[in-house]
């Protein structure tokens, strides 16, 4: 064979050993990646599994679940009973509708307020703006039982417990939407706001037509963000309130367990879990892949 059959022959083979090397990367990146998947599936089943006995045992009759010797998570009999006996026990009903007040309330003030003022921080420069930011940013590392008393002793001094705006008013902001939104406006390009301002477009218009628009999956992530951790308030709620009449879902659960007279009807008791459960189960399963998208989309440009 001539040096020249030896080059093309070469010549012929080096694209399929490089094709052979770019499958085989592919292949050493899913295996290498395998115990990670492991490992978060197994903390995904740990988390899971008391919302999957808990919803089987709503469904499970009380003397079943107290005369079960063996651990069964399947029930032999399915029943509404204990839904309907967690509905009709307390006024589950008046506590839905206050967690969705409070809830809504919070969320759509936080989400608004972190939209204007992350807005604000991003575009705009003032006095005192580095030490402002610095500010909220320090008030990230607060945590909320040192600021407790002090909230709690204004708004009972206002006269506002056992009220909506109680609830509600130590809520209405977020140092974390504001930093959240600062960060996404951050990382759009200035130039497009100088385009705007040479086209006559106010700051107003250009936030609302063209920044949020161009915002809408760190709106919706954080949207999410506010509506689980307003859903899921427990302590506020329940030192800020004393009336039935005001107790939000989460307090009305806790109290219909305490009120129980006879031994513990655990079915009952799942049964107002899963009631109280279900709206935040709705907005993950629904909004998850948006929820994803908008932690992707949002940049730490600083």
């Amino acid at each position: 064979m001539t040096t020249a059959d030896m080059t093309a022959a070469d010549a012929q083979s080096t694209p399929l050993t490089v094709e052979l090397e770019h499958d085989a990367e592919p292949t050493k990146r899913r295996f290498g990646e395998l115990p990670i998947h492991l490992s978060l599936l197994i903390i995904g089943l740990i988390i899971a599994v008391p919302i999957i006995v808990a919803f089987f045992m709503s469904f499970t009759p009380l003397p079943e679940i107290v005369g079960r010797s063996d651990p069964k998570i399947l029930p032999d009999t399915w029943t509404l009973e204990n839904y309907d006996k967690a509905w009709r026990a307390s006024p589950f009903p008046r506590y839905m509708l206050n967690s969705f007040i409070q809830t809504g309330v919070i969320t759509i003030a936080q989400v608004l307020l972190s939209i204007l003022a992350g807005f604000a921080f991003a575009m705009f420069e003032f006095r005192g703006k580095a030490i402002l930011f610095s500010i909220l940013i320090g008030s990230l590392i607060i945590p909320f039982e040192l600021t407790f008393i002090p909230n709690f002793l204004l708004v009972s001094d206002l006269g506002l417990a056992n009220t909506y705006a109680g609830l509600t008013i130590p809520f209405l902001a977020s140092a974390f939407g504001v930093f959240m939104m600062r960060q996404f406006f951050m990382s759009i390009p200035r130039d497009l706001y100088d385009a705007a301002k040479i086209d006559g477009a106010s700051d107003w218009f250009y936030l609302w037509r063209i920044m949020v628009p161009l915002s809408k999956g760190a709106i919706s992530a954080f949207t999410i963000f506010a509506f689980l951790a307003a859903w899921n308030q427990y302590l506020w709620p329940l030192v800020i309130t004393n009336e039935e009449s005001m107790r939000t879902a989460q307090i009305g659960l806790r109290f219909f367990l305490v009120n129980q007279e006879r031994a513990t009807d655990w079915g009952a008791i799942m049964a107002g879990a899963m009631i109280v459960m279900i709206p935040t189960l709705i907005v993950f399963l629904v909004a998850q892949r948006q929820l994803v998208k908008g932690i992707a989309m949002t940049g730490l440009k600083g």
